[in-house]
C-alpha cells in the first residue's frame, strides 16, 4: 500500500475564500534617544563654589543682623534739665550691648516731653539712666533769675550746668556799710537767653535755698557779676 505525499493543489475556491487584505505598510522606526550632553567639570565646580559662597554670604549677614540693634541718640546737644523734644532725637544703629541701658528705637516716641538728667552730648547714645521726669530746681535748691548787662558775664560760655560763682557787687556811695559787697555764691547755670534791650543776658540760676534772698536782692539791685568756673 502506497502513501500519497505530494502536495495536492490549491482549489480555485480556496483562493476565492480567502479575504482580501489591504495595502501593506511600512512599520515605523523609533525615533533614536537623545544623548545627554557631555557636562562640563569646570562648570560644575564653579556652581557648587557658587551655593557655598551663597549659603556663606547669608550666615555672614543674618549673624550681623543678629548681633546689631537700633538705639536712641542724641541728634542735638540737650543740656541737663531741660525737654526733650522729637527733633532733639535721632537713632543709630550699633552692636548688640556694646551700650548698656540703651533704649530701642521703636521706644523714641516715649522719650518726647521727659528731661535729660543730665548733658546729652550730640550723637550720643541715650541710656535709660539719661532720661527721666527731673525736677527743677531740686530738693534744698531754689532757681534766681538773672539780668546781666554787659561785661558782668563771660560770653558764650554760660551753658547750661556750667557751675558759676556769683560776686556780689558793692555800692559805690555805701561800699563801707555794704555788708553783702564781695560776697560769693556758688551756683550752677539752668538756662540763659537774650534780654530784649539786646545788650543784656537773663540767665537762671540754681543756687542754695539759703542763699537765694540774698542773691535775688543783689540781681535787683543790679549788683551781681558771674564767673565761669571749671567744668562742665
Amino acid at each position: 500500500m502506497s502513501l500519497d505525499i505530494e502536495p495536492r493543489p490549491a482549489s480555485p475556491g480556496a483562493a476565492s475564500a480567502t479575504p482580501a487584505t489591504g495595502p501593506s505598510r511600512t512599520p515605523s522606526i523609533p525615533a533614536t534617544p537623545r544623548l545627554p550632553g557631555r557636562r562640563n567639570p569646570k562648570w560644575i565646580a564653579l556652581g557648587v563654589i557658587a551655593i557655598c559662597l551663597g549659603g556663606l554670604l547669608s550666615y555672614v549677614i543674618y549673624s550681623q543682623v543678629a548681633t546689631e540693634a537700633t538705639v536712641v541718640a542724641a541728634a542735638h546737644t540737650v543740656y541737663r534739665g531741660e525737654a526733650i523734644e522729637r527733633d532733639d532725637l535721632t537713632t543709630v544703629t550699633l552692636r548688640r550691648g556694646s551700650v548698656a541701658a540703651a533704649i530701642p528705637a521703636d521706644q523714641i516716641d516715649d522719650l518726647v516731653g521727659q528731661r535729660a538728667v543730665f548733658d546729652l552730648a550730640e550723637g550720643s547714645v541715650v541710656s535709660k539712666v539719661a532720661v527721666g521726669a527731673v525736677v527743677i530746681p531740686p530738693d534744698g535748691q531754689s532757681v534766681v533769675g538773672l539780668k546781666l548787662s554787659g561785661g558782668r558775664a563771660p560770653n558764650n560760655l554760660l551753658l547750661p550746668d556750667s557751675p558759676i560763682r556769683l560776686v556780689a557787687l558793692p555800692v559805690n556811695d555805701t561800699a563801707d556799710r555794704d555788708k553783702l559787697a564781695g560776697s560769693v555764691y556758688v551756683g550752677r547755670v539752668v538756662d540763659q537767653s537774650a534780654a530784649a534791650d539786646g545788650t543784656s543776658t537773663l540767665v537762671n540760676v540754681e543756687v542754695s535755698s539759703a542763699q537765694a534772698p540774698a542773691i535775688a536782692a543783689l540781681a535787683a539791685q543790679d549788683r551781681i557779676a558771674v564767673v565761669r568756673d571749671a567744668g562742665k
